[in-house]
């Protein structure tokens, strides 16, 4: 069985929700129970890459998506349907990638975890905050080479002094010293994401990240307008969350033997809201083992 790492770079606030909310906050973004980190499920991003090719299929004359989705379901194709022979072999792929209600598929796809977060920042206008506890994670689910970071609550340690004041960093309305860790440049050095972005990367203490990622995410209030007398309807009003642009989230793609040329496409709409903008990802293509 293969494995090739992808990463998601969110371009626009992304919604994956997790039922109605218990707190403030009436649509929520789903959490892992056990750290609270937002996370992007695996049947999210198989069922938007499925929907990519099924429409990519219905291009060809013979289906259209909706029969596509169907057949594919069954795992058959209709025997009276006068169909061409490209068209088949290209159905029998999705099958065995994708799989069917009665057998499943042959590439595995993982959650898509946190691994970067937008904070806004005094100086340069946001950093890309980690933590220990997210890289070590990482590294063992692409089998990397392990590294030690060592930072305290009151510590940022940093990729570049570009953006410190004094030797200090703030992030939204705390202060870090700012520490440069050659660990942690030798880490982001192995991330295939823009330079400019590496420089922003720094390291904060597992509470501090774990603190963050749950009081910065973007919440957005949404109305209903009523379409007679254009004023909000009723009681209409209700906030959704939202994990901002610039996160990094990552996920591994397992495929069985005889799965070659299967591939991610460049950029996905995953989540809610998509006809406003919202969950616009760019996959990148990470290692491979």
């Amino acid at each position: 069985m293969n494995r090739e790492t992808y990463f998601l770079r969110v371009l626009s606030p992304l919604h994956v929700g997790s039922g109605q909310g218990l707190s403030h906050i009436d649509l929520p973004i789903v959490r892992e129970v056990h750290t609270g980190f937002p996370y992007v499920p695996a049947s999210s991003i198989k069922g938007v890459v499925r929907e990519y090719y099924i429409r990519e299929a219905s291009k060809q004359p013979d289906a259209s998506a909706k029969k596509i989705d169907e057949w594919l379901s069954k795992g058959e194709l209709p025997k009276d349907e006068d169909l061409s022979e490209k068209f088949k072999k290209q159905f029998e792929r999705l099958k065995n990638v994708f799989g069917s209600q009665d057998s499943a598929g042959k590439v595995y796809f993982t959650d898509a975890r946190l691994l970067l977060f937008p904070v806004k920042s005094l100086k340069g206008v946001f950093q890309l905050i980690t933590c220990p506890y997210a890289v070590n994670r990482y590294i063992e689910d692409v089998e990397a080479e392990k590294i030690a970071l060592k930072v305290d609550e009151a510590e940022a340690l940093v990729c570049s002094e570009e953006f410190t004041v004094d030797s200090k960093l703030m992030l939204e309305e705390f202060v870090f010293s700012a520490k440069p860790d050659d660990k942690l440049r030798s880490f982001v050095e192995s991330l295939p994401i823009d330079d400019k972005l590496k420089k922003r990367i720094v390291c904060v203490d597992d509470s501090v990240f774990s603190d963050m990622v749950k009081s910065y995410t973007e919440v957005q209030t949404h109305i209903k307008i009523d379409p007679d007398t254009g004023t909000v309807s009723g009681t209409a009003l209700f906030t959704t969350e939202y994990l901002p642009a610039e996160s990094l989230l990552y996920f591994n793609l397992f495929c069985d033997d005889g799965i070659e040329g299967f591939d991610i496409p460049d950029t996905l709409h995953i989540g809610g809201d998509v006809t406003t903008g919202k969950g616009v990802v760019k996959v990148i293509k990470g290692g491979q083992k």
